[in-house]
């Protein structure tokens, strides 16, 4: 058992963020790991509530105008009321936990060697125990391929029995018949009744009805089978599997599930007929799962692999010299991102694609002002652009519905969405507070993850076809509201979530233009030259989009100086606000660099001081990447330390008290998956960086990691990189590409050219 690999346990999970996930991209499960009564918390990635519609609010272009002009006025309180009152339209639906697969067990006696543990290298989750001299193992994983949830019951020395069900908090209803058992169901037509966020209806009218779905589990055993009322009995039996399977009635973000849905119900048993062996289902599942997660392999030290997982991250606290412990949850993190996005399925969600709740915190959404990003910050670095496929679908989607946004909302041509999205691809800004519903940013941060994903596959096809279209649409929208403010172009008004100044004696979060979003249209701006340069079309386009870059008005520095957040230095309200938006051309972006602009990477980190370290889960994970773009990797650490601290699995902190739950879930508090991915790209990012052709070898590695390895990360041009170092200095790497790159280690430049075959270079 390694100790960077498995997660472990000597006691049965008592809360859902103690219990452990597996998940194929679309069907997801917790495991609790109960001796009596064992729960598998399920979700299908459709399952959401509600159906296509409009939700342009009505005057909004008029309203987006008065604002502006309200906002250059310096009337920013009237322009903020404006927006609120006038502008904004309704929340997202929410995406919603499917239902429970419970297997409840017969037999009494104490319970005996206890262990349930989690296998990172192959995706299997287990739970073993002895009761009464008999031996009960069981085994789970989620396989893509089959596209199914298996699970193995063996009884070594004795014989079992048990009965399984499927619940459901969704309107349902299931019946067993042979040796299935079926679920059929409906997510709610509407989550926002009369506008409130979490006010949730059926209906009996066809066009407004919601989601429908079916799930099924069958048992093959050596026991004997019978069906009481709608649960199956096995009893007498040494070995059982379960096979798991799920489908809905989702047929495309613009499609209404119950009008227009595909067909479900007989899919479901398809699936679920067409397994049959365990061994070979693990075997297929096992070669599918260790071809994307064995690309990376990182080794930063030995730990206390001896410590259950949960008492290991208490042990933490204490004694910070567990090394192994940061590489389990690197390891946990690629994972999860494997487990929770793969071609075909949805994209990652807040919660990735596990959620108990039927009123999930902020909806399980696509919150894309920092969240959704973050969740795929890791993918290409870490070799598996796959991942990064239903992202990309996603975005394609929302340039269609922004279009709607684009004009409905601002009269403006292109595409945009804002700070919430969902199944059903929200565009416009959703009710609320300004300070988080009014930013139009998402459009142009998304389409940064389209133009990185080229920069690391070198796949101009995908440029061509995929990328650049929709960023072209995404930076005609910017280009149509900008507008002129002395003498230089900005996007007006402006918001930086989801922060508030002090104005005129009290808060206010409506600017006349912020640095995030300015950052956002900049950076989308210069790829699009890029993108122009590269395939060799849109010379007119290009040429209006450097003289607006020419034109645009630049950062600004505060009086201790800081980078400015907004317009002007206003007072903060908030110093320690978790959110740090003003650094996007930092992070992810790189419009500031170190050795770049010196100056303004030397603002961010005033402003990050400033700032100060602490902050929510997901909010920690970015200042990870904050200080390894400055090179600090003893800072980063500091944060990765940080972001390891235990938090309990009760109670929620929406701003700060960040940490780690029990199973290794990032605590916003509450759960948020985001920290996850977060902590992996920081990581990464202290060992390697590339960009326009530059590669960075340990750019950023704290004093603490004084020898170790990685291999299998991805640069930017499409270059395998494998580091080593001994006593903090880097022994040799290796590159595996085509092209000149500059690679900078130790301080030292070298330039190098490679023909595709992997050159080992010697320090």
């Amino acid at each position: 058992m390694s100790s960077s690999t498995t997660l472990w346990y000597n006691s049965p999970a008592k809360a859902w963020t103690q219990s452990l996930p597996i998940g194929n991209g679309t069907l997801g499960a917790m495991i609790y790991g109960t001796t009596s009564k064992e729960t598998l918390c399920l979700n299908h990635d459709q399952l959401w509530n509600g159906r296509p519609k409009n939700t342009v609010k009505d005057g909004a272009p008029e309203s987006f105008k008065k604002a502006r002009d309200l906002a250059l006025a310096g009337r920013l309180h009237e322009a903020e009321k404006e927006i609120e009152t006038n502008f904004q339209s309704t929340w997202s639906q929410a995406y919603m936990p499917l239902g429970n697969l419970e297997i409840e067990f017969e037999g009494k006696g104490r319970v005996k060697d206890y262990r349930r543990y989690l296998d990172l290298e192959n995706a299997v989750a287990g739970v073993e125990y002895t009761r009464s001299g008999i031996k009960y193992t069981r085994e789970y994983f989620a396989s893509y391929p089959s596209k199914v949830i298996a699970a193995k019951l063996t009884a070594e020395g004795g014989k079992m029995s048990f009965t399984f069900g499927l619940t459901s908090k969704l309107r349902s209803n299931s019946v067993a018949e042979g040796n299935t058992v079926i679920l059929d169901g409906e997510c709610h037509g509407e989550n926002n009744i009369d506008n409130e966020a979490s006010n949730k209806k059926y209906f009996d009218e066809p066009e407004m009805r919601g989601m429908r779905f079916r799930a099924a589990v069958k048992v093959v055993t050596d026991g004997n089978v019978k069906t009481v009322e709608n649960r199956i009995s096995v009893t007498d039996a040494t070995e059982a599997v379960l096979f798991f399977a799920s489908e809905t009635s989702f047929n495309g973000w613009n499609k209404h599930p119950f009008l227009e849905g595909k067909k479900y119900r007989k899919p479901c048993l398809e699936t679920l007929a067409a397994v049959n062996d365990y061994n070979e289902e693990k075997s297929r599942h096992i070669a599918d799962y260790t071809e994307l997660y064995g690309r990376v392999n990182l080794d930063i030290g030995e730990g206390r692999g001896e410590l259950p997982t949960d008492k290991r991250l208490n042990a933490f606290k204490k004694d910070k010299n567990d090394l192994s412990l940061i590489t389990l949850v690197y390891n946990y993190g690629r994972y999860l991102a494997i487990s929770s996005s793969r071609i075909g399925s949805q994209p990652s969600t807040l919660q990735g694609i596990w959620n108990d709740r039927l009123t999930p915190p902020w909806h399980s959404n696509y919150t894309v002002n920092i969240n959704t990003e973050m969740n795929y910050w890791p993918v290409l670095m870490c070799r598996m652009p796959e991942v990064n496929y239903p992202l990309i679908e996603m975005v394609k989607e929302l340039s269609v519905s922004g279009e709607n946004a684009a004009k409905g909302q601002y009269g403006a041509k292109g595409w945009t969405s804002h700070h919430n999205v969902d199944l059903w691809r929200l565009s416009t800004p959703v009710a609320g507070s300004a300070q988080w519903a009014f930013w139009h940013g998402s459009s142009g941060w998304l389409c940064e993850h389209l133009f990185e994903h080229y920069e690391y596959t070198n796949d101009v096809e995908y440029l061509k076809e995929t990328a650049y279209p929709v960023m072209k649409k995404a930076a005609e929208f910017y280009l149509d509201i900008m507008t002129e403010y002395e003498g230089k172009l900005v996007l007006a008004p402006g918001t930086s979530p989801e922060n508030t100044f002090e104005y005129e004696g009290k808060p206010c979060c409506v600017a006349k233009y912020s640095t995030m979003s300015m950052s956002i249209a900049r950076e989308l701006f210069e790829n699009c030259i890029k993108a122009c340069d590269i395939l060799g079309i849109d010379s007119d386009f290009a040429a209006e989009l450097k003289d607006t870059l020419a034109n645009m008005a630049d950062f600004k520095l505060g009086s201790d100086g800081q980078l400015l957040e907004f317009d002007d230095d206003y007072p903060e309200v908030e110093i320690h606000h978790r959110h740090v938006s003003h650094l996007y051309a930092l992070h992810p972006a790189r419009l500031i660099t170190v050795d770049g602009t010196p100056e303004l990477a030397k603002a961010c980190r005033r402003t990050l001081e400033r700032r100060g370290d602490n902050g929510t889960g997901w909010s920690l994970g970015w200042k990870i990447n904050f200080w390894a773009r400055l090179f600090d990797g003893d800072h980063a650490l500091k944060l990765i330390e940080m972001q390891l601290r235990p938090v309990k699995s009760v109670g929620i902190n929406y701003t700060k008290g960040g940490g780690t739950y029990e199973n290794l879930f990032d605590a916003h508090p509450p759960f948020q998956i985001d920290g996850n991915f977060g902590f992996v790209s920081g990581i990464t990012e202290m060992l390697m960086q590339s960009y326009n052709g530059r590669i960075y070898i340990l750019p950023a590695l704290p004093s603490k990691w004084k020898n170790g390895k990685v291999s299998g990360l991805l640069a930017k041009g499409n270059v395998i990189v494998d580091i080593e170092w001994k006593d903090g200095k880097v022994s040799n790497y290796s590159l595996e590409g085509k092209g000149k790159f500059t690679v900078i280690a130790d301080g030292k430049e070298k330039e190098i050219v490679l023909d595709g075959k992997k050159v080992t270079f010697n320090a």
